[in-house]
């Protein structure tokens, strides 16, 4: 029970500094020779800067029927509880749970001493402190067997205000719900400051989650004279030539020429960070007088009308 500190370091860095720390306190059921419980409290001093560790001393004794602490050592006929020559008694620490009328349960420790023939010959409540004397007000039960209460959880959640990924607003719901069950009592929804009271809008999820953005396919039939211009924010195009020829011009600037009927091309952009792909532009197509050309790409939904 003598403790021995761990100097730290003074703050900025630097060598350890002059090591300080409080008295270790324990408390050791003791009894009475008629069998009454009392409280030997033992104090252990730090062993600061290297110096040897002292063994505990006794600051005093306490009895658990009043609460009362008196200094000095315990008085001259304590023994350890349960005594016998044979050595057979023993004592045992239990933690359990006052349960009073309200449903409350307060956790404390119960010591018991056991005689040879496993009678208890002496019990003391205390605190979890294992020193503060405690008095139960209800009915002693185990602590696993409390009644289960409504629970709280606060969840930051999201509000998707459309089909895709964005945009979308982060607030806070504080759910009241059935321990037992699971069930949702009640709910509460507030901004991310946890005052200001916030109605959703759109989908509510997890934030963060892959939610694709809706696609919408165009098929178009051009035939020449016409150059088609492919929208913005298109993910994948396929050209098949009806007609040739036909003349298509990247991004780049790099021209083709097609001239087989049948022949066909596709590109397509690989999605990003679960956001649609988006194929580089410009890109056009020029359809001279005479030929003709099938075009069908994908583009967002919310882009409307882009033929």
């Amino acid at each position: 029970m003598p403790v021995e500190p761990i100097p730290c370091a003074p703050g900025g860095g630097g060598d350890p500094g002059e090591s300080c720390c409080a008295p270790s306190i324990a408390s050791v059921p003791l009894c009475h020779e008629d069998d009454t419980p009392l409280l030997l409290v033992l104090r252990s001093n730090c062993a600061c800067d290297g110096a040897e560790a002292t063994p505990p001393e006794i600051a005093g004794w306490i009895d658990p029927a009043t609460g009362v602490f008196t200094e000095g050592p315990a008085p001259a006929d304590t023994r350890p509880c349960g005594a016998t020559e044979d050595g057979c008694a023993s004592v045992a620490l239990l933690r359990l749970c006052d349960q009073t009328d309200d449903g409350a349960c307060t956790p404390f420790l119960r010591r018991l001493v056991v005689d040879c023939d496993g009678e208890t010959t002496a019990i003391t409540d205390t605190a979890l402190d294992g020193v503060t004397p405690y008095e139960t007000a209800g009915t002693v039960i185990d602590c696993d067997n409390c009644p289960c209460g409504p629970k709280t959880k606060t969840l930051v959640l999201c509000d998707y205000l459309t089909d895709g990924p964005t945009p979308v607003t982060q607030f806070l719901r504080t759910v009241v719900y059935d321990c037992e069950t699971g069930e949702a009592l009640e709910q509460t929804d507030m901004a991310l400051d946890g005052t200001t009271p916030y109605a959703p809008v759109g989908e509510v999820g997890e934030c963060g989650q892959c939610r694709p953005t809706p696609m919408c396919p165009t098929l178009l039939g051009l035939s020449g004279p016409e150059t088609w211009t492919m929208p913005e924010g298109t993910e994948s195009l396929s050209l098949t030539v009806a007609c040739g020829p036909v003349v298509f011009t990247d991004c780049r600037g790099n021209t083709t020429q097609i001239n087989e009927p049948g022949a066909s091309f596709t590109w397509a952009a690989p999605p990003v960070d679960c956001r649609p792909g988006r194929l580089c532009t410009p890109l056009t197509v020029d359809v001279p007088a005479d030929s003709a050309v099938y075009l069908n790409f994908l583009t967002p939904c919310d882009m409307g009308d882009v033929s």
